[in-house]
Order: C-alpha cells, then structure tokens, then sequence
C-alpha cells in the first residue's frame, strides 16, 4: 500500500474525534484513498470562561447529619429556578469542608442523607438549557478524610494534627481527592471545577514527611517553628511550593481526561498569592467577605485583572451580623457590589445556598434576575475591556510573602497597598494593581508608580525603577525605609531618629500614626512637615520632612517617609487622604485623567474596541454609622461632577451608557472635559 499526497488532509482533530477519525483514516487507507499526514498540532482547547458573563453558584457542605439531600430537587424545579435569571453557567454542591459528597460517589464519604442524587438534576438541567455546569468541591479542608486516615492529617508546630486541613505529602490527593474529582468527570461529564478551601485554609505543615523533603530539598536539619527562627522564609517558600505542586497535579490530571473541564483554585494567584502563575489553572476565581465586598472587590478585580487570564468574582447574597444569623442582601447591595468587578472587566457570580432538601428559594432568584438584568444593561461595555495605563500601585510579592500569615492569608501585609489604592481612587485617579514581575516589564506604560511601604522590593525592580524615573516617570515611595533604600532617588538620606505627630492638612492637622524617619534633604524640598501639635509651626523651628520632592532626570520622585498608606487603610481620615492627594499633585504628571467627583464615586478607565470607557461607581450609602448595620438599602445619587481626560484628538462621539443622564462635553487643547450630570450605581461615558 502506497500512501500518496493527495487530498482529503486529517489533521488538527480534537481528543474526542480521534476514535472515529482513526476508523475514516483505515477505512481511507484500505480503499486505496489519497490521504496526507500534517505535523500540525492539536487546536488549543476553547476556554468557556472566557466568554462566561453571569452565573450562579449553589453549594451546601454536606455532612453527617445531613437527612433530606435532594428530596424535593427535580428537574421542572431547577429549570424554572434557572430560567428567571438565565446565567451564562453555574456551580453546584459537590463536596464541602466536612468532606462529605452530596453525589453517591463510590470513592470517598457520600453523606448519609442522600435522598435524590441532585447533581444528575442540575447536569441534565444544564446541558439541555446549553449551559456549562460546575462544581464546588472542597481540597485542602476536609474534614472527613482526617478522621478515616489520621495520617492524612497536617502537622502543627506543636506536632497535634490538624483536624480539617490535610498534609501535601500524604496520600490524600493520589486515593482521594484526584481519583474523586475524576469520577465526577466521567459519571456526570460536568465543565468545570471551583475548588475551594484551598490556599486560604494551607497553613505550614510539621510532619514527618515534610520535615524530611524539606532538608533533603535545602540541606537545613534545624527545622524552624516559627516567624524570626532561621530559615523561616526558606519554610514558607517550600510549603508554598508543595501547594502549588498540588494544585497542578489534580489539574493535570482532570485535563487529561477532559481538556474541556476548566479547573480553577478559589483565591490562588489573587492578592493573597502575588508571585507569577506555574499552576495550568484556566481561569482566576474568588469570593468576597459576606460583608463589606465592595472593598474585597477594588484591590482583587484590579490585581486580578493583570494576570493574563479569564476571571470571575463571587458575591455573596447573604451576610450575617454578630450572631443574628443570615439575611439576604437587597439588589442594590449585590448591584454596587458587582460593579466594581464590571467596571474593571470581570465576569461576576452569585452564591445562593439551597435548602438542605436541594429546593432553590424562589424569591432569592427574582432577587438575582434583578441583578442580571443590571449587569446584562452593561455587559458590552464591561465585560473584556483593557486598563488604560493611568496610576498602579506595586504590589510586591518579595515584601509581602515576609509579613503575611502563612501561607497565604493576609495578615495585614496587603494594608498598605490597599490603602494606597483606597487613597488613590477617592482622589480622582485611575487605578491598578500589579506585581514586580508583570509591573517591571510594563513600567514605561504608566505615567505614576506608587511602591507603599514595600521594604523588600528585588534589587532588579529597583534598577528599573530608576531607569523609569530618569526617562519622565513620576514616582510615589512611601515608608520609613526610604530614605534608606531609596536615597539616590528621593534626594534624601536617613538621618538619627524619627519623628511622631502630626501633619498639615487644609486649615488643619491629622495625626500620623507610627514614626517617620528623619532625613538630610540632599537635593529634595519639603512638602509636608512633621508638626509637634496639631498648629502650624514657628518658622524658625527644625522641620522633620514628612513628606519630600526631588526631581531625577526627567522625571519626579515624591517620597513620604512614614506609613500613611497602611494609617489610611486602617482609618480613612480625610486628612491622610488630602495629604496624599496633595503629593500626588505635587509630582505634575502628564497624561492622568481625573475627576472632580466626591471621594466615593471610584473611576476606571479602560478601552474596548476601539473606544475609551470611564466606569464610574457610587460607592455611597444611604443611613446612618453602625457597626450592627451591613446592608445597603438605598444608593443614593452621587449628584453632578465632571472628569478631564486627555485626548490627542477631538472624540467624534461622547455619551453616557446604560443609564442616559445628563452630560456636556467638549475638547482644547488635547484635553476633553464631561461634566455629568448624576450617578446612581454605575454607569460609563463612552469616548468614540
């Protein structure tokens, strides 16, 4: 048999064709056909998420005590559910924190009460309406798996096991969790994976095999047990690293069966992981604090967004207050919740929890109708944009790996670059957030770097640093380490001691919590004293420079010498914010767009085919102060206020969508100024 080179071409077929294209290429080859053999490799898998807008997500923790699993879930129900909000692709319960399924697996613990098999329901319910399905399934955390294999359990310092979270090194992942996530692929064909527990409940592990790895990875035999022993941080990194080997493992894994399945860890590579992606997770996926996600959302969905991959967020629906149980939000609390992940390109989902007998509560989805008809509204101009380079705020993985709670929970080390962005926003600029390996191959791009109070930053991004200043970048460093770390660049070096009080802001003084270091003004001037008292002081007193200015070839370096970014987020007093405001004035940057706009409607600018979009969101509140009350009832209209954006050439079209309110616009002199007329939760001046 001669095989010559002719047409038909089999090539470039996808795994789940290859079994009957190999039966066309015998069948071909028998009959004497012309065939021809490509080298072209196999098509990239269509990542769904990357389209995926608004979904659901529906999750129970099953456990032992569990009794009506599924009763009253049927197929009718689910559809019905589904078809009022009609969400691009949901998540259902799988296996939570307990460590019991609420599937009939044949691997693990099913709970014991299992009535109907609720997963089957919601796979034939998704996949007639055409859309993916998912599940929440718990890794790191569970429960169960630690009380049939003790063994499995982590290791605390004290050498007691920890009763929920398992060990890296233990045999959880090869006989539980991998050989379980891939039964549910294969019984139910699902479309994706949010698992959860997962960095935020790691913690370091003391066992035995653990111990061991370690020395014969490092050669350290004196084990540390705690922040401040030697060879602490080379601990946390080798702990970080069996996570991240964990993480990649059941991915590999789940790909090989079904590359379609798209695999996610809740909060890996967020602000609470800065350091570059190695794990082939598909997308990046969180969920915000039950109260207060607003917040959560500013510093997540603007880190997030840097990454380089398709990402999601999750509201909560509910919250709980002291110990009054869980209520569910009003609309407009998801809605302003929401917009902040719209306004920087995010897809969003809702958590709902069913009831334990797997029936939805028909109210709450009319409640998230509401708010997908309020997200739909703006889904074209959201969904998918580009930041334009304005301001970015570093955050840097070197400082903060050496200050948070291990593994991978804050701790306070993420206070200072959220209050920097905190600030930022309420003063009317454009903010981003990036890390020192992405922000150093993009630094030219922004016209102000801010680096808040990051005492550990590599000296490879220092370097850059200083070439960016000398070439026409403004830059803000903050932080009692500079005049140290940073000398050359601010103009300044450290003098003996420091200084506490107060500085001057408007007609006043706010106090500057922590001490700032005392300088020798070597080229810098003086923007903001240290002030004894809350008064102005004498002109013959010394002055300890809170705050200093120094201009480095082309460019500008505004340096405050003291931790006024972690006090902002700590207590946001206007004052702080007046003074950082005013040092963000003082550097002159060309290029920035700002409003003028009271300090809670939050901008974002950004670019979606071919057009400029200003997102702005109402972060205000109707009521009174109470730390006994979490929700927002009412949004109220921020009123009139105007931004300048600057534009080389006059825009052909300008106008306010979804929502059509008043607006005048026009462009001198290469700069365009709106005035808009009000807000109410979110809306966009489209720029074309």
């Amino acid at each position: 048999m001669k095989l010559r080179q002719v047409t038909p071409v089999l090539c470039s077929m996808s795994r789940s064709v290859i079994s009957s294209a190999s039966c066309m290429l015998l069948f071909l080859l028998l009959a004497g056909m012309p065939v021809t053999f490509c080298a072209t490799a196999e098509p990239a898998v269509k990542n769904w998420h990357e389209d995926a807008f608004f979904g659901l997500h529906y999750d129970l923790h099953p456990g032992a005590g569990d009794t009506e699993l599924g009763r009253l879930c049927s197929y009718e129900h689910i559809r019905a559910m589904l078809e009022k909000v009609q969400p691009d692709f949901v998540q259902y319960d799988c296996k939570g924190h307990p460590g019991y399924t609420g599937y009939p697996t044949k691997v693990g613990s099913p709970s014991p009460g299992i009535v109907n098999d609720a997963l089957r329901i919601w796979r034939d319910v998704t996949r007639d309406m055409g859309i993916p399905l998912s599940i929440h399934y718990s890794g790191v955390w569970d429960t169960r798996a630690i009380e049939l294999h003790p063994d499995w359990a982590r290791i605390r310092e004290d050498g007691t096991p920890d009763p929920n979270n398992t060990s890296r090194l233990s045999a959880y992942e090869t006989e539980l969790l991998i050989p379980q996530l891939l039964e549910v692929v294969r019984d139910y064909d699902i479309d994706g994976m949010w698992i959860d527990g997962e960095n935020w409940a790691s913690h370091p592990d003391w066992s035995a095999a653990c111990q061991a790895a370690f020395t014969k990875e490092t050669g350290i035999t004196d084990i540390p047990k705690k922040s401040g022993d030697p060879h602490w941080l080379e601990w946390l990194a080798f702990q970080r690293a069996l996570f991240v080997k964990h993480v990649t493992d059941y991915t590999n894994a789940v790909h090989q069966l079904k590359p379609e399945c798209m695999v996610t860890s809740n909060w890996m590579y967020s602000v609470r992981q800065p350091e570059e992606m190695e794990a082939p997770i598909d997308y990046l996926s969180g969920d915000f604090d039950p109260s207060f996600g607003s917040e959560r959302a500013m510093a997540e969905g603007r880190f997030i967004s840097s990454r380089g991959k398709p990402w999601d967020l999750m509201a909560w629906s509910f919250l709980q207050i002291h110990d009054q149980g869980w209520t569910t939000k009003p609309a407009v609390h998801l809605c302003q919740e929401v917009s902040t992940v719209l306004a920087q390109g995010g897809a969003i989902f809702i958590y709902d929890q069913p009831q334990r007998s797997g029936k939805l509560t028909d109210w709450h989805q009319d409640i998230f109708a509401e708010v997908a008809q309020f997200c739909r509204k703006r889904q074209a101009l959201s969904h998918r944009t580009e930041s334009i380079p304005q301001v970015v705020v570093l955050h840097s993985e070197n400082s903060y790996y050496r200050y948070n709670s291990p593994l991978y929970n804050f701790g306070g080390a993420n206070a200072a670059m959220e209050g920097a962005l905190f600030a930022l926003l309420e003063n009317g600029y454009s903010v981003d957030i990036m890390n020192e390996a992405t922000l150093g191959a993009r630094l030219s791009e922004y016209p102000l770097v801010v680096i808040p109070e990051a005492e550990n930053v590599s000296d490879a991004f220092k370097s850059k640093l200083s070439a960016y200043v000398e070439a026409g970048g403004r830059l803000i460093v903050s932080g009692a380490h500079v005049a140290l770390q940073y000398g050359d660049l601010a103009g300044v070096s450290p003098a003996s001691g420091t200084a506490i009080g107060w500085l001057p802001a408007g007609n006043g003084a706010v106090k500057c919590s922590g001490s700032y270091q005392k300088t020798v003004l070597n080229g810098a001037r003086v923007l903001h004293p240290v002030l004894e008292n809350q008064s102005i002081p004498a002109d013959d007193k010394e002055l300890v420079p809170a705050s200093t200015l120094n201009q480095v070839g082309q460019g500008s370096v505004a340096a405050i010498h003291g931790p006024i970014f972690r006090n902002y987020f700590q207590g946001r007093y206007p004052g702080l914010r007046q003074v950082i405001g005013e040092v963000a004035a003082a550097l002159e940057t060309p290029g920035l767009s700002r409003t003028c706009a009271p300090w809670y409607v939050e901008m974002a600018l950004r670019k979606k085919d071919g057009r400029t979009l200003a997102h702005f969101v109402n972060r205000s509140v109707s009521g009174y102060q109470s730390s006994y009350y979490h929700l927002v009832e009412h949004v109220p209209d921020a009123g009139a206020f105007s931004i300048e954006i600057p534009m080389a050439e006059k825009p052909q079209r300008c106008y306010m969508s979804p929502d059509p309110v008043g607006l005048e616009w026009h462009w001198k002199d290469g700069v365009l100024s709106a005035n808009i007329s009000a807000l109410h939760i979110h809306n966009i001046l489209v720029i074309e």
